[in-house]
């Protein structure tokens, strides 16, 4: 799937400005409080201008499900924004791909705070999903083993010790395809 702008996401009708005031009446609100279990999950990663989530700008998010054993390559997500487009389109867009399925990144907490700044004023609330942290799942396992040693929390190292492919770029989807790696391997589902 190719990445999209929000200009392509305009054009294309995929995607509807909010109007303000309606915060209640959202139909993104209501896809985030859904009380439905889909049993999926939702790998995502942004890349921004800065590491600072109050002040950067959203360049670009990616993000693909996860069910049962499988990462749904298939049915991923990928979006461009730019400074001189409205972000509202695709903002919509990636809320109704991720609904209220839990959300797994690395480095996530990041990457929630920059999509909440923008989320909140366009639907009256941040994001309710749950967050599950890749490097605290590694963490949590490399701690149970005795002894003093550091435990590297990058990315890369991750999957190396993990024995798992190498990432295959540093855009937003190879990090979001190698969290969900990370996570099947940790956090293998329950039969």
């Amino acid at each position: 799937m190719p990445t999209e702008t929000i200009a392509s996401v305009v054009a294309n009708g995929t995607g509807a400005a909010p109007t303000a005031g309606l915060h209640a009446e959202h139909p993104d609100r209501t896809l985030l409080l859904s009380g439905e279990e889909t049993g999926e999950r939702v790998a995502i990663h942004c890349e921004a201008t800065s590491f600072d989530a109050a002040t950067a700008d959203l360049r670009g998010v990616a993000a693909l499900r996860i069910r049962g054993t499988r990462v749904l390559t298939s049915q991923r997500l990928i979006l461009s924004f730019w400074p001189t487009e409205p972000a509202e389109p695709a903002l919509s867009r990636l809320l109704a791909f991720i609904g209220n399925r839990p959300l797994i990144g690395y480095y996530l907490d990041f990457t929630v705070g920059l999509l909440d700044r923008l989320v909140q004023p366009m639907v009256g609330m941040a994001l309710p999903n749950q967050r599950i942290e890749v490097s605290s799942l590694y963490y949590g396992r490399k701690a149970k083993v005795p002894g003093k040693y550091a435990v590297d929390l990058r990315l890369d190292s991750i999957l190396r010790d993990l024995d798992l492919p190498p990432r295959a770029g540093e855009d937003a989807y190879a990090s979001a395809l190698a969290s969900a790696m990370v996570y099947l391997r940790l956090e293998p589902p329950r039969p």
